[in-house]
Parts: C-alpha cells; structure tokens; sequence
C-alpha cells in the first residue's frame, strides 16, 4: 500500500460537479492499494499517517506535531494510479489491486482510520468514480509512504540477534550472483534483446566487469 499525505489548508473532492466532501486545515491523502496487500500493510500506512509531525510547535519548534495534536481533519481519495509501471509511454497498473477487492481492502482501511482517529474527521472521495481533486498545498510539504518498507515479519525468536553469513558463504553467493547474471545476458542476447555493440561481452558482463 502507498499513500501520498499532503499537508494542506484545505481540500475538497468533486464528482459530476458536485463538492462530495471538503476539509479545512489537515492532510489530503491518496491510497493506492497493491495487489498483495493484507490488512497490515493498512495498519502499518494509517499509523504512519496519524504519527506524521508535518507541523510546527510555536514553543519547541519545527516539525512538531501531527494532525491529532492540531485537531485537523484527513480527505482520503483512493488512486490506483500510484502503482502505474512504464513500459514505453503507456503506464499499465497491474500491481495495484484489482477493482472489487481494491474496492473492499481501501473501505477496510477507511474503517480503520476512522476507528484509529475520530470518525467525524475522516472524509472521503467516491472508489471508481472521475474525480476533480483541489486542494491548497500548505509550505508545499508532500510525503509518500510505502508499506513495503516496513519492518519484515519476525524470523525465529523475538529478540535474536539475525545470523552473520561466513565470508565463504557470502563468496559462493557472490559466485552465484554473477553466474545467474551471466545466464540472463545470454538469455537475453539469444532472444535478441542484447544492442549489437554489446554482443559477446557476456562474459565481462557475467564476471563483473562491464558493471
């Protein structure tokens, strides 16, 4: 899951010309959901969210307080456009969550940053619908947050300390590394897919030396 927060003045969200929601000072927020989401990736997304000190604090300083500490509201429009991959010119969005459970992960993530922060402060754009998004950018000030950087699940008791490779096990990987690239260029270079000023330089390549 991704989510672009904006740290705005105001927001509003309009569909067939009309304002469906509208926020004052706080956070304009777009999600896009990925194809191999699960509700953690939304939990982890919604307390980054909330924790983000995107404001100042007149006595201690800069980048201070979150929306919770000023009282501020959140917009949440869903866009799937977040996962857009380029191939040429032409973006093509299979990464991010197909359309009826994309529709059923966002209002599930909805629901839980309502229940996490205060409901009445919560709004939302309408999932699948054209949308004209206007907002007032404040500083500007724009994050993104992905959930695929959050910390890996556990491995093995909590606590213990993650075992260090030998340096012969970190050779034979390396080994393998460049024996696995070696086999991708000549992959490559017998579908054609290799310029003609680059041919038969597999092997540099495959050891390394055509970095």
């Amino acid at each position: 899951m991704r989510a672009v927060v904006q740290r705005v003045l105001n927001a509003s969200v309009t569909v067939d010309g009309k304002v469906i929601s509208a926020i004052d000072k706080g956070l304009m927020v777009l999600v896009g959901v990925e194809r191999n989401d699960t509700p953690a990736d939304a939990s982890w997304i919604i307390k980054k969210i909330l924790a983000a000190k995107l404001w100042d604090d007149a006595t201690t300083g800069a980048w201070r307080k979150n929306v919770a500490d000023i009282e501020g509201e959140v917009l949440c429009v869903s866009q799937f456009t977040l996962f857009a991959n380029f191939k040429g010119a032409r973006p093509d969005f299979h990464e991010s969550m197909s359309t009826i459970p994309g529709k059923a992960a966002y209002h599930a993530f909805l629901d839980e940053i309502r229940q996490t922060y205060r409901a009445d402060r919560i709004k939302d754009g309408e999932f699948g619908a054209m949308m004209q998004v206007a907002l007032v950018n404040d500083g500007p000030v724009t994050v993104m947050f992905d959930s695929r950087d959050r910390a890996p699940k556990s491995r093995g008791t909590s606590g213990a300390s993650t075992p260090t490779a030998s340096p012969e096990e970190l050779a034979k990987a390396k080994l393998a590394a460049r024996a696995e690239k070696k086999a991708e260029w000549e992959r490559r270079k017998a579908a054609g897919d290799v310029p003609p000023g680059l041919r038969g330089k597999g092997e540099s390549v495959g050891e390394g030396k055509a970095e």
